[in-house]
């Protein structure tokens, strides 16, 4: 455990930019912003891997209810995109499915008010060879790039004047050859990034620290993902109780036009990341 020791400055920031994910244990959009408003957040990110935030249980009514509602409670929303999808998949048929699922997001985002919305790129199909495990990635980089390109300027090009799309750093994400397209993207498109520092604290690949790359990119950072860990595996601990050094990267963090979200889950546990921070 880690003990967090801000200094005043820094603390009056991570005020103003401090949220938490709403997953499981939340009946419906409306009370995520409602434990948000009690407990003082600036923010709440919905997660849409879960039922009651799927798009489809919010009619054109509703949404607009919902959007109302964050502008009257001085709440901003963020989603988090439903994990299932992969824009990068060699099975055409779950890639074009994987676009249209995103897009859903990026219309319902926008009709509520939705600020950022964080994607994942998927995930690679692993290939048991000889001893040693292998990605199809690995086996046919360019049609990995040609697949990742191709659905990434799909997307970028419907959520323009829309929303902000930010990858987060899961996955592929660190692999060379990603990196090399990702790059590109954030250079000369509508690319954000969303910078989980749990992820960032593994110790194996392809997610070992990336702090020069994100630094690198710190313009284009719009979300972090806070949770601890001891490096071994992601077990999303409140902030202060794995290994992570936080009184290094949240005065860093702080001055970056981002949200801070407390990805722990359940939702209380965002609650106990506050007492760690002596807020």
């Amino acid at each position: 455990m880690v003990e967090i020791n801000l200094s005043e400055e820094v603390m009056v920031k991570i005020k103003q930019k401090i949220g938490y994910q709403a997953t499981f244990n939340v009946p419906d959009i409306f009370a995520a912003i409602d434990f948000a408003d009690r407990n003082s957040f600036k923010a709440v990110e919905i997660n849409l891997c879960i039922p009651v935030f799927y798009p489809e249980k919010y009619k054109k009514k509703e949404r607009e209810k919902i959007a109302r509602y964050l502008k009257d409670k001085g709440i901003t929303l963020l989603i988090h995109a439903p994990e299932e999808a992969s824009i990068f998949s060699f099975q055409d048929e779950v890639r074009k499915n994987s676009i249209k699922i995103l897009k859903r997001v990026i219309d319902f985002g926008y009709d509520i008010g939705a600020k950022t919305i964080t994607f994942h790129l998927g995930f690679d199909v692993l290939i048991s060879s000889n001893g040693k495990i292998l990605g199809i990635r690995e086996l046919f980089p360019h049609q990995f790039k040609k697949n990742l390109t191709e659905s990434l300027s799909i997307l970028l090009s419907y959520s323009k004047g829309k929303i902000d799309l930010s990858l987060e750093n899961v996955g592929s994400f660190g692999e060379p050859e990603t990196k090399e397209i990702i790059k590109n993207f954030l250079e000369n498109e509508n690319l954000f990034l969303t910078w989980d520092l749990g992820h960032n604290n593994l110790k194996y690949k392809p997610h070992q620290k990336q702090d020069e790359f994100f630094m690198k990119y710190s313009n284009k950072i719009k979300c972090c993902h806070l949770h601890d860990n001891h490096g071994d595996r992601d077990e999303h601990l409140p902030i202060g109780e794995g290994e992570i050094d936080f009184n290094y990267y949240l005065p860093i963090l702080v001055n970056l036009d981002a949200y801070l979200i407390f990805e722990v889950r359940p939702k209380e546990l965002a609650l106990i990341c506050l007492k760690n921070l002596k807020i």
